[in-house]
């Protein structure tokens, strides 16, 4: 029951929104981020916690060159409302690395506090999944625990985030938003 099964993004999401085991719902970004961008070939291990809250190395990732900018990649760091490095119960710091050009569109800088980016953009649709999954995110594999969610607002980036994460991350602002289709 534990066994994470790897699933083609577009496929698991078109299914559960068919047969009800997936309900879209809107949420808002609330979180504030650490953030510098990196250099290039600097490897960065994302982690999340299971369902028990058993650590899970969610990818392993590097900083390449964004095609689109041309510039290197983020590193991003969850940051407390003090604006301090939040180092979860399992004693990993929570990172993960965001391409230039998605950076550049979901963050700004905080005016009021240096080195710490806040959300730009509006609200955003996601689905809780059921099931331990295993996605092809952005050219890495991810691990997903039940609990967690796949964000399903732009349909051609469909991404995936941990319970906790999201917990930590997004606000919901409604129930439900039935009539979404891919």
């Amino acid at each position: 029951m534990n066994d994470y099964v790897k699933v083609d993004v577009n496929k698991y999401v078109r299914k559960g929104l068919e047969n009800g085991s997936l309900i879209p719902f809107k949420a808002e970004k609330f979180a504030r981020i650490i953030a510098e961008q990196g250099i290039v070939g600097e490897e960065v291990i994302s982690w999340s916690t299971d369902k028990d809250g058993k650590p899970i190395k969610e990818k392993v990732d590097s900083i390449k060159i964004d095609e689109k900018t041309n510039n290197p990649g983020w590193i991003a760091t969850k940051a407390n409302e003090q604006g301090d490095p939040i180092i979860d119960g399992n004693g990993k710091l929570n990172q993960w690395i965001i391409q230039d050009s998605i950076f550049k569109a979901k963050y700004e800088p905080d005016s009021e506090n240096h080195g710490l980016y806040k959300p730009a953009g509006g609200t955003q649709i996601f689905v809780r999944i059921p099931d331990n999954i295993i996605l092809n995110q952005w050219g890495q594999e991810m691990k997903i625990a039940e609990g967690g969610y796949i964000n399903i607002t732009n349909v051609d980036d469909m991404y995936g985030i941990s319970k906790r994460d999201f917990e930590d991350t997004y606000r919901p602002i409604n129930t439900e938003e039935k009539r979404f289709k891919i």
